[in-house]
């Protein structure tokens, strides 16, 4: 696995520790690196941390509203599908919930927080979106999606208030 940028790992966050454990560079200036918690993966994770670069000019503004573009149209076919969008000056944040449903029956359940802003690094300006991303399976469906209005607020909060900071992006 490669590590295209500098930055904490692990990561601290929602008291717990996440390590780096998958990175892509889909296209040039487009970086990401998914972080998990001991024991984790990313085929079947309960709990990931996301850090994506994007290299360029896009706003977090549009950023923000091709994410919401998407999930409307996800609505279409995932009953559970809900966001909503929260902006702080020029960053944006969106809180969506959804779904995977297999032969009709849900099979998991994924609450996400988006939290995007414009950072400079190297001297180039980065749009930076930070996400967290929790999934629940099977019968703890139901106690999960119950459990988020109690969280949501302050994993939001932490989420915008953390120091976290990409130092260089290798190239």
């Amino acid at each position: 696995m490669k590590t295209y940028f500098a930055t904490d790992n692990p990561i601290i966050f929602d008291n717990s520790e996440f390590y780096l454990g998958w990175s892509a560079n889909p296209r040039s200036g487009y970086y990401v690196h998914e972080y998990f918690v001991d024991g984790e993966f990313p085929e079947s994770y309960n709990r990931m941390f996301t850090i994506n670069l994007l290299e360029g000019n896009i706003t977090p503004k549009v950023a923000a509203e091709l994410k919401a573009n998407e999930l409307d149209k996800r609505k279409q076919s995932d009953k559970i599908c809900n966001y909503m969008t929260l902006n702080k000056g020029d960053e944006y944040v969106v809180d969506f919930l959804v779904s995977d449903a297999g032969d009709g029956n849900f099979t998991t359940v994924e609450w996400d927080i988006h939290y995007y802003k414009t950072v400079n690094i190297n001297g180039k300006s980065y749009l930076q979106l930070l996400f967290f991303s929790q999934r629940a399976y099977g019968n703890d469906m139901i106690p999960f999606l119950k459990s988020i209005p109690e969280h949501r607020a302050d994993k939001i909060e932490e989420l915008t208030g953390m120091s976290l900071q990409v130092k260089k992006v290798f190239e």
